[in-house]
Order: structure tokens, then C-alpha cells, then sequence
């Protein structure tokens, strides 16, 4: 009883390592998944790191010629200052003089005015002259006439008389003459009068201009120092722009050092998990060969069973003469413009659409363990795939990876290593891509399917237990 006892302790023991290992496969290939995302996150960050270097190093180069243009300014302005200053120097010194000559005219005028003044008094005495000559004249002509009266007697007053009137004659000629010279000159005083009150009221307002000329200038000055002041402060945030964008640039340059190493480390340990991911699967292959598990074994001879009534049916089919060899085993793929991932074409992915996808469709009914069935040639290419795996492009990316397998290629180390095995199956456990941001683990078997005597490549049946 005791040794019945044991063996039933050790049948236990020995049901429970294909679990472990399955579990031990599931998790190396998780981690190895996440190790994956990790380098994929890190590339990313990588590549928004190098874009934002970039922007730091163009706001570096901006800054570099702000600084230059502000040097540039502050020079300007300098020279501003002293051309201004030379200038306003000759302006003031010719204000001066124009003030200097508006205060000329000033007094031109007042002297002209004191001119005029004059000539009015002379007409006036001119006048008084020859009124005094008028009444000379008459005087003398009443002497002449008493003295014609006197006779003899009054002979030498006659004479005296005609020399009074003679005189008062030349008197009255030279009044008349000075008079008329007088009001000539009236007449052109009275000109440069009016002139010269113009000129004074252009001089008032020339005197006016020169105030604000004199005030633009120093408005202008104020102004002009006022900017290199701001020179001065942009020159000084410049520099100090300038120290924090370096600052920048230096924590950006440490910060892409240790990415990188991170980035070298995690590869490291992504390629160790890649080993020991295919350590596991080689150990999970090993324990379904030898009959340890029930499960995965039920799972084989299934997908076996769905590999030899696809080939039954292609055999068939080659020997109807509804495809060949060539088309089979043609290896020529053709791209299929605009798709991302890229899809490619070859002349068997027609008559696979409507011969084999029925069998894939068939095979993922047929148990709701079953993720997946697919042939894959030995580069790894899909000429069909299930129908929900087989639709329309759409360039979402996403949607795309999902759901347009038919036509991929996909060769993973795992799968290399199918394509050289010579068993009659081989076990694996990998990550099945999602949408290209997730991943699904799955067991796989590959079933070599041979046509026509050769190697086409596999029939692949995707499961899981969970």
C-alpha cells in the first residue's frame, strides 16, 4: 500500500511538470514581451529626446543670433548716439545763428521803423518850409508894391523886396523838390517796411521751428537712449537665455548617455530572454514529444489531422491541374502598394484565398481554445489567413495589424527554427502580435506540410489554456 502510495505521489509530481514548464515557457515569453515594449518605449522616448535635442539646439542657434543681432543693436544705437550728438551739435550751432539773424532782422526792423519816423518829421518840416516860403513870397510882393507906391524913396526896399521874393521862389522849389524826394522815399520805406515786418513775422515763426526743432532733438536723444537702455537689458537676458538653453543642452546630453546605455543594457537582456525563451520552448517541445502532456498531445494530434485534409485537398487540386507547383511554391512576392505593415502577393494567394482560408475557418471553429490557424511558407509568408484576419486595408495602422494578416510575412527566430526542423512537430510558445502595441501569448504547433513530395513549409494551429 505504501509503495502504491509513492507512485501515485510521484504521478502526481510528474503530471505537474508539463503545467511548470508551460507556465515557465508562458512567462519567459511574457517577460520577454515586456522587455520588448520597454526597448520599444525607450526608442521612442529616444527618438522625442533627439527631436527635442534638435529643438534645443535650433533654439541655441536662434539664440546665437538674437545675441548677434542685439550686440549688433547696442553698436548701432552707440553710433546713433554719437552721430546724434555731432548732429545735434551743427543743429544747435546753426539755431544759433538763425536765432542770431531772426534777432537781426528784429532790430533791422525797429531801425527802419525809427527811419520812417524820421522821414515823416522831415516831410512835416518840409512843409512847415514851404509854407513859411508861401507867405515870404506874399510878403515881398506886398513890399514891392509899397515900395512902387514910395517913389524914388522906396527904390532900394523894391530891391530888397525882389530879392526876398527871389529867395522865397528858390525856397519853395527846393521844398517842392525835397518833398518829392521824400515821398520817394516814403514810398520805398514803406516797401522795405513791409517787407521787413514780414521778414519779422517769419522770423517769429522761424523762431517757433527752431523750439521744436530744438525739442525733437532732444525727444530724439531720449529716445535713442531709451533703445540702447533696452539693448543693454536684451543684451543681459540674452546672455542669460543663452546660460540656461547650455544647461539644457548639457542635461540632454547626459540624459541621451544613459538612455543609450539603458537602452544597450535592455537589449542585452532582451536577447538573453529571446535565448531563453527559445531554451523554454525547446523544453516544452520535449515534454509534449515525450507524451508528459495530454493536453498540448490532443492539441497536435488535431492540427495534424487539419494539415493532412488541407494537403489531401491541394494534392487534389494539383492533380486536377486548378493549380500547380509553380504557383504553390512561387516565391516571388509582390508588394501591395500603400499597406503598412506591408502586404505582399503571390500567384497562390488567389486560389488560397478561396481553397485553404475554408479549412483555416474550420479550424478555429472547431475548438474555443483555438486562437489561430495559418500556413506559412518557409520565408515565413501568409498567402491567406482566417477571414476576420483577412480584411480590407484601411491605413489605420492599428486596425491594419490586426486584422490584414493575409499576405504578411513574418519570420521570428522561432519560427526559423521550425522551418529547419525534420520532427514530425514541432512545440512553441511566443507572443502572437495584436494591433502592434499588445501581444497575446499563445502555444503553437507547427506541422511540416509537405506538397507535391516538397516542402511547402507549415500548417500552424495558435491555442492557449488560459
Amino acid at each position: 500500500m505504501n509503495q502504491l502510495a509513492i507512485d501515485t505521489a510521484n504521478a502526481h509530481a510528474l503530471g505537474m511538470i508539463p503545467e511548470s514548464c508551460g507556465a515557465v515557457t508562458v512567462g519567459c515569453t511574457d517577460v520577454a514581451g515586456v522587455v520588448e515594449a520597454v526597448i520599444a518605449s525607450s526608442k521612442n522616448l529616444r527618438s522625442e529626446h533627439e527631436a527635442l535635442a534638435e529643438t534645443v539646439r535650433a533654439l541655441e542657434a536662434d539664440q546665437s543670433k538674437v545675441a548677434q543681432a542685439s550686440d549688433e543693436a547696442r553698436l548701432l544705437s552707440e553710433r546713433a548716439i554719437e552721430r546724434l550728438n555731432e548732429g545735434t551739435a551743427l543743429i544747435q550751432s546753426s539755431l544759433g545763428q538763425i536765432a542770431g539773424l531772426i534777432e537781426l532782422v528784429d532790430t533791422l526792423g525797429q531801425h527802419v521803423t525809427s527811419f520812417s519816423a524820421a522821414m515823416e518829421q522831415v516831410r512835416r518840416s518840409a512843409q512847415d518850409i514851404d509854407n513859411i516860403a508861401e507867405t515870404t513870397n506874399i510878403l515881398a510882393l506886398n513890399a514891392t508894391i509899397e515900395a512902387m507906391r514910395a517913389g524914388d524913396a522906396g527904390r532900394t526896399f523894391a530891391v530888397v523886396a525882389a530879392e526876398v521874393k527871389s529867395l522865397a521862389s528858390d525856397t519853395r522849389k527846393a521844398t517842392e523838390e525835397i518833398a518829392a524826394t521824400i515821398d520817394a522815399l516814403g514810398g520805398e520805406a514803406e516797401e522795405v517796411i513791409g517787407r521787413i515786418e514780414a521778414g519779422s513775422k517769419a522770423s517769429g515763426e522761424a523762431r517757433a521751428s527752431v523750439a521744436r526743432i530744438e525739442s525733437s532733438l532732444a525727444n530724439v536723444g531720449s529716445l535713442v537712449e531709451e533703445v540702447d537702455k533696452q539693448n543693454d537689458v536684451i543684451a543681459r537676458s540674452t546672455g542669460t537665455i543663452s546660460d540656461h538653453v547650455d544647461k539644457v543642452q548639457r542635461v540632454l546630453t547626459s540624459y541621451d548617455a544613459a538612455a543609450r546605455s539603458n537602452e544597450d543594457r535592455l537589449h542585452g537582456a532582451h536577447r538573453k530572454m529571446e535565448d531563453l525563451e527559445i531554451t523554454a520552448s525547446e523544453m516544452f517541445d520535449r515534454i509534449v514529444h515525450a507524451g508528459l502532456s495530454p493536453e498540448d498531445s490532443a492539441m497536435v494530434v488535431a492540427a495534424q489531422a487539419m494539415m493532412q485534409d488541407l494537403a489531401a485537398h491541394t494534392e487534389a487540386a494539383l492533380a486536377k491541374g486548378t493549380i500547380t507547383m509553380s504557383a504553390l511554391f512561387d516565391t516571388d512576392y509582390q508588394p501591395v502598394p500603400g499597406t503598412n505593415p506591408p502586404l505582399f502577393r503571390t500567384r497562390l494567394t488567389d486560389w488560397a484565398h478561396a481553397e485553404w482560408r475554408p479549412f483555416l475557418d474550420r479550424a478555429k471553429a472547431s475548438d474555443a481554445r483555438v486562437l489561430a490557424a495559418a500556413c506559412t511558407d518557409m520565408n515565413g509568408f501568409l498567402p491567406t489567413h482566417l477571414t476576420e484576419r483577412s480584411r480590407n486595408p484601411t491605413g489605420d495602422v492599428a486596425h491594419d495589424t490586426q486584422f490584414c494578416r493575409n499576405g504578411r510575412i513574418m519570420m521570428e527566430a522561432i519560427d526559423r527554427k521550425a522551418k529547419v526542423s525534420g520532427a514530425p512537430y514541432m512545440m512553441a510558445v511566443y507572443r502572437q502580435e495584436n494591433d502592434g502595441n499588445s501581444y497575446v501569448v499563445v502555444r503553437n504547433v507547427y506541422v511540416p506540410l509537405v506538397l507535391g513530395g516538397k516542402r511547402w513549409g507549415d500548417f500552424e494551429l495558435a491555442y492557449s489554456f488560459d
